[in-house]
């Protein structure tokens, strides 16, 4: 068997195991970049040597080092497939290790910024409601702009207040949101048809789309001149705000759909400041100290 003969095996088989259209476009993009290097070479020819070398030659390139991590991650697993099916004898990804990468810094909307850009969707026109709907729900849940577009209008739970999403590996979860999305979206909703299967459209009646979605932040760029302005500096704001405000981190790993925690913990850096101020109201040993205090004065007064 040939490394190209492999690669498409595992490619079907990333589609038998239910793994989404997008996640097997991506592995076998990423793949292709090692086919290359490699050449289609017998797969007993893969070795530990041949995939340092690969790991080395990708730095030559102008990758970013996420990037490159997430090519070494992708052969990675397809080095492990090809062990766990017998077709070569080394186990190489126990070897090849993930190269650490350099993450930027996490940037989020301050609230002038968020006041800017709700201000740009004055009126009571169709768009102008939709988008401060969408505004409101990216901000207020932190799904990611993938997930919105294919939200279905039985999905969305607005008394109730949370929305089920389709998320990453066709894996749903149920998000929150909070009284002011709320509201914003059953304004919205009042200016639905009745017969609609998904949530958000467009003004001629079809449903939202990724260009849809890329459109407007643009034109948001533009009329806020927020430069860095994108769909998931919003879903950036909400992690960091959440935290902030005292929520719980394995929540919020469950709300923003990660498998790891480590995803998570990039935003608490941003919200250790404020978590430090807001300490003196949880802290144990104070309130301790102060129950026995207000139990000694109730005592004092009874009769």
């Amino acid at each position: 068997m040939t490394l190209r003969e492999a690669i498409e095996e595992y490619l079907i088989d990333q589609v038998i195991r239910g793994n989404s259209g997008k996640t097997v476009t991506a592995y076998r993009y990423a793949l292709s970049y090692f086919l290359n290097f490699a050449t289609d070479l017998p797969i007993e020819e893969v070795t530990l040597s041949l995939c340092r070398s690969y790991y080395i030659a990708l730095h030559t390139r102008t990758l970013s080092t996420v990037t490159v991590q997430t090519y070494v991650r992708q052969l990675r697993a397809f080095l492990n497939w090809l062990f766990l099916e017998e077709k070569i004898r080394e186990n190489i990804c126990k070897k090849f290790r993930l190269p650490k990468a350099e993450r930027p810094t996490i940037d989020v909307l301050t609230d002038e910024e968020i006041g800017r850009i709700f201000e740009t969707f004055p009126s009571e026109s169709f768009l102008d409601v939709r988008n401060r709907a969408i505004i409101a729900l990216f901000l207020d849940s932190g799904i990611r702009l993938s997930e919105l577009v294919t939200i279905k209008k039985n999905y969305i739970h607005i008394p109730e207040r949370y929305v089920i999403v389709d998320g990453k590996g066709r894996k749903q979860r149920a998000v929150p949101f909070g009284n002011t999305a709320r509201d914003r979206l059953a304004h919205y909703a009042g200016h639905l048809p009745p017969d609609t299967r998904y949530f958000f459209l467009q003004e001629n009646g079809s449903p939202i789309t990724v260009t849809t979605m890329k459109d407007m932040f643009r034109d948001l760029k533009d009329r806020t001149q927020i430069e860095r302005l994108h769909a998931h500096l919003l879903r950036h704001t909400f992690a960091t705000r959440y935290l902030e405000n005292g929520g719980n981190i394995y929540a919020l790993q469950s709300i923003l759909g990660h498998t790891s925690l480590e995803m998570v913990k990039r935003y608490l850096h941003l919200a250790t400041a404020q978590i430090h101020r807001d300490f003196i109201n949880f802290s144990p040993l104070d309130r301790y100290e102060v129950a026995p205090a207000e139990e000694e004065e109730k005592g004092s007064e009874a009769p």
